[in-house]
């Protein structure tokens, strides 16, 4: 008799749509069986091809797999070339770990295609595989995030850093471990595997941070791993990891304790900006660094704030003389990535400022969408201001839905960077009149 779980296998991965099977009636003592693969309709019936299978079925401290037969890594859709006259491919057809699949031409007779396919043994070795890396994943993100919980529960002398292990605590207390390949928290292009290697980097850095007043950047890896080649753990991701973890805890990593490095996060901007160490006027580009931003409290005189995301668009608009002072406008480059350095400058002069309108400008592709959502979360926390985003056709709008809407429809036959509707002042003085 066939267990019904390996003839739902059957169903799910090896028939096509309007396949059945008629199985030949196996006697006490057969191990293999045979079964027809057929399609059937009122006026035909047709059969397609073979199967071969065992109908043993293995109890669970059996699930010992040959290592020959787990480096052929067979998926439920990959069809494979074995020897049919090897005893090794017959001792895995007998033992259940493949199928043998024939398909035949129209004749119903000719072989057209013959190879193995994942058996039902092996898929579910490969299921139990699955699960027991699922719980390590849950294991050690729930070991990540209680030994989190507890520095947190520890203060530091430094505002700064209790606020930036508050805010990464903020988010790993939002993470579901089951959602971990999914979270919108990392970096979508990141699989599980480098996902589960920030999160350690998380934990290595928030350790040391607490530990000690500065450190380097390879003490990280070596405190945390402890072994020969330890302090090299992480530096294959290492700006991507520190950008992320400076998202995350909305403090630069100095302020967290990372002093080695030598990076120096830049601020580009135009128009005029005061703070009680320095002042700048309309007219040039300027630069204000992270390190700036942490100890200032920068203000403007300006009513319009622009945010753009390219340079070119910041180096334009500054050489129109007179255009920024005219205006009354100041104009901050994002530079194509909105660190918190950028969020830090941004909140503090619309906090301390009299900022009217913020006019958000980014390119006409995905990046450029996200980029532009991502402003919008800070901006929008200040409710008395008027938003506005320039649109593809020259125009501007203030409702974020219809912008995105916008662009969204856009993107599905075009694609542009901002700086091929650069316009000129006339067509820039009318978006902040709009």
């Amino acid at each position: 008799m066939i267990e019904e779980s390996l003839y739902t296998y059957i169903q799910q991965f090896i028939l096509k749509s309007g396949e059945e099977l008629e199985w030949n009636q196996p006697t006490n003592e057969d191990i293999l069986i045979e079964g027809k693969i057929i399609k059937r309709s009122e006026r035909t019936y047709r059969v397609l091809g073979l199967l071969s299978l065992s109908i043993q079925m293995p109890k669970a401290d059996e699930m010992l797999i040959d290592q020959k037969l787990e480096a052929l890594v067979f998926t439920t859709r990959k069809k494979v070339n074995l020897d049919d006259r090897d005893r090794q491919t017959f001792r895995w057809l007998e033992e259940g770990w493949i199928i043998k699949e024939v398909r035949f031409e129209k004749d119903e007779k000719t072989v057209r295609t013959s190879h193995y396919r994942m058996g039902f043994r092996l898929y579910q070795y490969e299921q139990v595989k699955l699960q027991q890396k699922l719980e390590q994943t849950h294991n050690e993100f729930f070991n990540i995030k209680n030994d989190l919980l507890a520095m947190c529960e520890s203060k530091s002398d430094k505002q700064q850093r209790d606020l930036g292990i508050q805010n990464i605590i903020k988010i790993i207390n939002q993470l579901n471990p089951n959602e971990l390949s999914t979270s919108l928290y990392f970096s979508k292009t990141w699989p599980l595997r480098k996902r589960l290697k920030y999160l350690h980097f998380v934990r290595a850095f928030c350790q040391l941070s607490f530990q000690k007043e500065e450190f380097d950047w390879k003490e990280i890896g070596a405190a945390y791993f402890q072994k020969i080649g330890g302090s090299k753990e992480f530096d294959s991701y290492k700006q991507e990891f520190l950008d992320h973890l400076e998202e995350w805890a909305n403090v630069p990593v100095d302020e967290l304790g990372l002093t080695s490095l030598g990076q120096i996060t830049p601020v580009f901007f135009a128009g005029q900006l005061s703070g009680k160490y320095a002042a700048y006027h309309w007219g040039a580009v300027h630069a204000l660094t992270h390190l700036a931003i942490a100890t200032e409290a920068y203000e403007t005189k300006a009513t319009t704030l622009w945010l753009v995301e390219n340079r070119a668009i910041l180096t334009r608009m500054s050489a129109a003389e007179h255009f920024l002072k005219e205006t009354n406008s100041l104009m901050i480059c994002i530079d194509g990535h909105l660190r918190s350095a950028h969020k830090k400058a941004i909140s503090q002069i619309l906090s301390n400022s009299k900022v009217e309108q913020v006019i958000i400008w980014c390119d006409y592709d995905l990046d450029g969408l996200h980029i532009s959502k991502e402003i919008h979360r800070v901006v929008n926390q200040y409710n008395e201001l008027t938003l506005k985003w320039v649109l593809p056709d020259q125009q501007v709008t203030g409702d974020s839905n219809q912008y995105e809407q916008y662009v969204t429809s856009f993107l599905q036959h075009n694609k542009m960077e901002q700086e091929r509707i650069l316009g000129g002042e006339e067509q820039w003085k009318s978006w902040i009149l709009a």
